[in-house]
């Protein structure tokens, strides 16, 4: 007897929707991508219980006639490519069919659909996978897709789906992902009855920007608009001054496509190189466009990861947009007193909704782990007033073209850089404005430029033309500036950041010195650990080290480099060979950590007395370096401190 059975259409559709339809905020994305597709302007998304009891999504897009409406609902049925050859030049959100077959096989679901020239419309029931009705309605242009009693039907898979605010929050940051990529849609979100977020599809990148996050992210954030090899980088980067603890607001398209990428972040995260401290993330909004036939989209079930055909080249191509955007930035910290009384003010400013806060926002392309939980009912929304901008004239940032840290200067030999990067292009396309919310105009590209006080150059000037005031603390030097600001720089993180830059350049033109140690320093080392050296042993001599094997698990260290300090030869090399082993690093960036942790432990300290003309010296040598405002473990090199701060805490002024 034959043991291999043929599935019936409802339990295979039923498995489908198991890769498909993970949770409610997977049926929102599958739905406004088909709105998207269907070429909407307004895209309205409606729940209540997180999308548990219902996800309401409405658009005023192309509609369908009553065979398509009929045919959407049929396994593999698409209108976005018809052979396999236009799987690779695809243009579309959508291409499986997948969608409204899997989540009719795990919903009730109601689909009205009208095309503009239509006389009547169209409405297609299903239920748990099978055909209820379909009868014509009246109803506007476009589509609407109503899904009630998520997983009714499949009692396994609501078991795993978390407490409804939880899943209102996945789909609330999926929504503001699509504001911030689809600038020319005017998204709005109402949850439980209440408009929680709405955006303005003006085709304006910063207005979208200003309705997520409001005017105190836009303020740290600049805008790219960069081509390299034919790859196009669009999106805003984040000073660090706005770094977040996870990689939650690493914010990732191709081609318009939210995706997750270690190829990207790993170029994020080297562009970023020595700003952010440990356990810090760089807030960035990147959409990535490249020819279709250098990408396949067709390697998840849920489309939340491609394959490039050129993965170095994508690296490139973002890192160097992201170089040459923050190479203009001057990084000094700016402080402010009384700031609690400050974030009051600037909430009064704050966007229409209220972003979720950073350390409870879902990482929407990452599975969640799936845990059993009671539902509970959400909490209203918080509706807060926008404010109106001012305009300036925008900043060209072409002269800094071709800034590069010096640990990727070989790198940038392979490739050229392109003389300009512009702007984003502002579009002039008006919203219409819903009746239920009236939200004022976010600040244009130029209005978040002109938040910045001063150029970099001007910041690194200051370094050398201020008057020193003296130290405090025999630590932090003080410099009074032409414009009247106090500057407040770590004599030890400066003066590490120099000898770090130091000991890099020397490191890449191949003047690594070495010294042999009087006697050989013996350091215990797992197995594992001991064959891994072993075979990179060239690699080790390249950078001024000498080891042999002692055993199964000991080691001889004969020489080191000329900048390891020799009381701490067995910690310097343990810690470099744990960074290049077991965090995936390569042998260059374990050696960038060795030389950072060098440069620290040459460096003056907290404490150490400075002469004026020592004092001159470390200034002039920061002045020059291509980032003086972090040390090589990302912690602020420099603080500034307005008069007018001064004076408000004098109350001088009011």
């Amino acid at each position: 007897m034959s043991r291999i059975q043929i599935l019936d259409a409802a339990t295979s559709n039923a498995i489908a929707a198991g890769e498909v339809i993970e949770r409610p905020m997977s049926i929102v994305k599958e739905l406004m991508e088909n709105s998207i597709d269907a070429g909407a302007t307004q895209i309205t998304v409606e729940i209540a219980d997180g999308g548990i009891t219902l996800i309401r999504v409405r658009d005023n897009g192309c509609g369908m006639d009553e065979e398509d409406a009929q045919k959407a609902f049929i396994c593999h049925a698409t209108s976005k490519l018809r052979s396999l050859d236009e799987l690779f030049s695809l243009h579309s959100m959508g291409f499986r069919g997948e969608a409204l077959a899997s989540i009719a096989a795990a919903a009730r679901v109601t689909l009205s659909t009208k095309e503009p020239l239509a006389e009547k419309g169209t409405c297609v029931r299903y239920e748990g996978g099978q055909f209820i009705s379909c009868e014509p309605i009246g109803m506007p242009s476009g589509t609407t897709v109503e899904v009630r009693d998520l997983f009714y039907n499949l009692p396994a898979r609501f078991k795993f789906l978390k407490k409804d605010q939880t899943e209102a929050n996945y789909i609330q940051v999926l929504i503001e992902r699509f504001i911030l990529c689809h600038t020319d849609v005017s998204f709005k979100f109402i949850k439980n009855g209440k408009t929680v977020l709405q955006s303005p599809g003006n085709c304006d990148p910063s207005s979208a920007l200003y309705s997520v996050y409001g005017k105190e992210i836009c303020s740290a954030c600049r805008p790219i608009n960069s081509t390299i090899d034919g790859i196009t980088v669009k999106g805003f980067v984040g000073l660090p001054k706005i770094a977040r603890a996870s990689r939650s607001e690493q914010i990732i398209f191709v081609n318009q496509r939210l995706i997750r990428s270690k190829t990207i972040t790993s170029a994020i995260d080297s562009a970023y190189t020595n700003m952010l401290m440990k356990g810090k993330y760089a807030f960035v909004i990147l959409d990535i466009l490249i020819p279709s036939a250098d990408l396949d989209v067709n390697v998840h079930p849920q489309k939340a990861e491609v394959r490039f055909s050129n993965e170095s080249m994508i690296y490139r191509a973002v890192y160097h947009a992201i170089v040459n955007t923050l190479s203009a930035e001057t990084m000094s910290v700016e402080f402010e007193f009384n700031k609690g009384d400050n974030q009051k003010e600037t909430n009064n400013a704050a966007p229409l909704q209220a972003p979720v806060p950073t350390a409870a926002k879902p990482e929407i392309t990452v599975a969640a782990e799936q845990k059993p939980e009671v539902s509970d009912r959400p909490s209203p929304a918080i509706s807060v007033p926008a404010s109106t901008p001012v305009s300036k004239p925008s900043v060209d940032y072409s002269k800094n073209i071709g800034y590069s840290n010096l640990y990727f200067k070989e790198q940038e030999k392979a490739y050229t850089v392109p003389e300009t990067l512009s702007a984003p292009v502002i579009g002039t396309k008006e919203p219409e404005v819903q009746p239920e919310v009236i939200q004022e105009a976010a600040p244009s590209v130029e209005n978040i430029l002109d938040m910045v006080p001063q150029s970099r150059e001007e910041s690194l000037h200051e370094l050398t033309s201020s008057r020193v005031i003296g130290t405090l603390f025999d630590t932090y030097i003080l410099l009074e500036t032409k414009d009247r600001t106090l500057l407040m720089i770590d004599q030890h993180a400066a003066h590490e950041k120099v000898l770090y830059e130091q000991l890099v350049a020397q490191e890449l033109e191949k003047k690594v010195v070495s010294q042999p140690l009087i006697a050989p320093v013996i350091v215990s080392m797992s197995r594992s650990d001991i064959s891994f050296i072993e075979e990179h042993s060239k690699d080790l001599e390249d950078i001024g080290f000498e080891v042999s094997s002692m055993g199964d698990s000991e080691l001889a260290i004969r020489s080191v480099p000329a900048q390891v300090d020799p009381q701490s030869v067995s910690s310097a090399f343990i810690e470099m060979v744990d960074e290049w082993m077991h965090e995936s690093k390569t042998r260059k960036d374990a050696l960038i950590l060795s030389l950072a942790t060098s440069a620290c432990k040459a460096a003056v300290k907290g404490h150490d007395k400075l002469h004026d003309i020592e004092i001159k010296r470390l200034l002039e040598d920061l002045s020059v370096l291509k980032d003086p405002y972090h040390c090589p473990h990302g912690r602020p090199i420099l603080i500034r401190l307005s008069e007018k701060e001064i004076e408000k805490e004098f109350k001088r002024i009011v």
